[in-house]
């Protein structure tokens, strides 16, 4: 899917017989870490108090935001487990464009959890959790994709509309064109049945772009064509590069890339989107090294 730049998929669990979260003693959340210890051997348990920068920037490519300290890490399969984010047990992966790998990873551990943990469960609900939203499978899955040309042709509220009664979040990002598509609710439904049902969504939200770019094609060819070669050419050649240039760069090459103008590969256009940062100035020395970062990535294009 060239316009999807990320995928992440969250799996939710409680321990049975513990507090929800926000009533949950110190002691108890102590014995549901060394519980976790015992299990999760292929993990290695952060304190990110003390942990790396490297460490921190890698918890931060994974888009997890988390308000504890205590971390488990398999960064040979893009895991973090996070506790007491809202529920006792968060387990996340992530991955570039959409990966199918990422759902078997988190369903993996999940298993492995509750093989060896007594959860707290309902046969005529599922996994119980103190978020509503959650209850069922508790199974979080967010996308982001840049939806230029829809937003171009005025239609992304009728998208967004739509995409609510199907049971999905469609929002607008900070980052120009990018949107969050994720899942709102799967009370009733099986793991598969979620990560099947949103794949299918995504893949229309990627059609329907793909589809809005060629009716803005028909009367801008030209146009659109000297965008995505100029862009690939500044951006190849540049010694000055801020934030927002990059933004309409990107937007240009996705545009150029969804046409078939320009040859491209994805994944770069992902890696270049990740520099993204929204920050109002830059000093000299952080333009230079920003346009040679751009330059870097795109080496060999």
């Amino acid at each position: 899917m060239n316009n999807v730049i990320y995928t992440k998929v969250s799996i939710f669990r409680n321990v049975k017989d513990y507090k929800f979260v926000p009533k949950l003693e110190a002691n108890k959340k102590e014995e549901i870490v060394n519980k976790l210890v015992e299990i999760l051997k292929d993990f290695n348990l952060i304190d990110l108090t003390k942990a790396s920068e490297q460490i921190k920037l890698y918890i931060s490519s994974l888009q997890i935001n988390t308000k504890n300290n205590l971390v488990f890490l398999n960064q040979k399969n893009n895991l973090a487990i996070t506790l007491f984010d809202g529920e006792h047990i968060t387990i996340t992966s992530f991955a570039e464009n959409y990966d199918e790998k990422i759902f078997k990873n988190v369903k993996d551990v999940a298993a492995l959890i509750s093989n060896k943990i007594s959860l707290s469960f309902s046969d005529n609900y599922g996994f119980l959790m103190s978020d509503l939203t959650k209850i069922g499978s508790a199974v979080k899955i967010e996308s982001a994709i840049d939806l230029n040309a829809i937003k171009q042709l005025e239609k992304i509220e009728q998208v967004k509309s739509n995409i609510s009664k199907l049971g999905y979040s469609l929002i607008e990002t900070k980052d120009k064109n990018i949107f969050k598509l994720s899942t709102v609710c799967n009370l009733g439904f099986s793991e598969s049945e979620v990560i099947s049902e949103f794949e299918k969504v995504l893949r229309q939200l990627e059609d329907l772009e793909i589809e809005s770019a060629k009716m803005l094609d028909v009367e801008n060819h030209d146009e659109y064509l000297d965008r995505a070669l100029r862009s690939v050419a500044v951006m190849k050649s540049c010694h000055l590069m801020n934030y927002d240039e990059l933004k309409n760069h990107l937007t240009n090459l996705r545009l150029g890339l969804n046409l078939g103008l320009i040859d491209i590969n994805p994944s770069k256009i992902n890696e270049l989107q990740r520099l993204v940062k929204n920050v109002d100035y830059l000093s000299k020395s952080e333009l230079i090294d920003l346009a040679d970062k751009v330059k870097s990535i795109l080496k060999g294009d």
